[in-house]
């Protein structure tokens, strides 16, 4: 007999974020809270999408949907849109910047341990980043202290030849098939047509409908997130967070792990690199998947993370809800 799979339900929830104080203007980000069935858990996973992706890239159609998988393994999982993508608040291109970003999840994680975002309080907290998101989830840990782990995917401390590329693979979103009709703001980019595949996917190991669907959902990223874009890879960051660090690349990440860097197809010789980056504190743990290039939840072996990740919640946080995680 086949165990049916868990019921997981969808919260919507709406965060109001005043950078300048309570009577300057607004930002609005929104976002839902997935919840597995039963009592609520005690840990709650926040998701942050990298460059040109809003939450989408998180909950993506089985078996690729990171949020349901986390939720049907007993967590709670709030993904959002960042400002300036998806359904978010779109402020001048030059306002978008890494402080804001990291504004805003420190505002969310707050409102999750509170229970002022979703009447629901959760005690501890798991930052998951993708690449840009990454960086985001490391300088709000270091700055605040308030998240009880990181998850880390797509980022390095080391780059390939491509990387110093990329600039020239965006164009203005008014440009694009795809977000030139959500009418993007002045200096708000994303990726020519064609160019989201070659940074973010290794073709061998994606199904071609995933491709097709990665460039369907791409959003944009503004001016000043490209300005400040450096400073999320600044050791003083990384070495200041002081919870466990998971760390998980593709071995075959285009932007980190190309035939320019030497060590990106061992997890060991990864490993070796980033420690430097990080404290002690942080118990910096690596893995390296097969096959897989920068956004790993795009390809086959997407699973193959996304349970290495339950895993190493799983041995972070002591258990103790009614589904038997944190």
């Amino acid at each position: 007999v086949t165990e049916a799979a868990p019921t997981v339900s969808r919260v919507p929830f709406h965060l109001a974020v005043h950078p300048d104080g309570p009577d300057g203007h607004e930002w609005e980000i929104p976002g839902e809270l997935y919840l597995p069935d039963g009592p609520v858990p005690r840990t709650v996973q926040v998701l942050v999408p990298g460059l040109t992706y809003d939450r989408r890239y998180w909950t993506l159609p089985e078996p690729y949907n990171y949020a349901e998988f986390m939720a049907a393994a007993g967590y709670a999982v709030a993904v959002f849109d960042r400002l300036g993508t998806g359904a978010a608040s779109r402020p001048p291109a030059d306002e978008v910047t890494i402080d804001a970003h990291v504004l805003v999840l420190r505002q969310l994680v707050q409102g999750l341990r509170s229970g002022s975002l979703t009447a629901r309080k959760f005690e501890r907290v798991v930052v998951v980043g993708h690449s840009y998101g990454s960086g985001i989830a490391i300088m709000e840990a270091a700055r605040y202290r308030d998240v009880d782990g990181l998850i880390i995917t797509g980022m390095l401390h080391a780059f390939t030849e491509l990387y110093g590329q990329v600039r020239d693979f965006f164009h203005p979103g008014t440009e694009d098939e795809v977000v030139g009709p959500t009418n993007p703001p002045r200096g708000y980019l994303t990726q020519k047509p064609g160019k989201r595949a070659t940074m973010l996917e290794y073709a061998p190991n994606i199904d071609p409908a995933m491709s097709e669907l990665n460039e369907a959902i791409k959003s944009t990223g503004a001016l000043g997130e490209g300005d400040t874009l450096e400073q999320t890879y600044e050791a003083t960051h990384s070495l200041d967070v002081s919870v466990p660090v998971l760390l998980v690349v593709g071995e075959r990440d285009a932007l980190f792990c190309g035939e320019d860097v030497d060590f990106g197809r061992s997890s060991a010789a990864v490993h070796a690199f980033e420690q430097a980056y990080y404290s002690p504190a942080a118990r910096l743990q690596t893995y390296v998947i097969p096959r897989a290039g920068h956004s790993l939840n795009l390809h086959y072996n997407a699973r193959t993370w996304f349970a290495i990740a339950r895993d190493w919640v799983d041995r972070l946080v002591p258990r103790g809800n009614g589904n038997g995680n944190g």
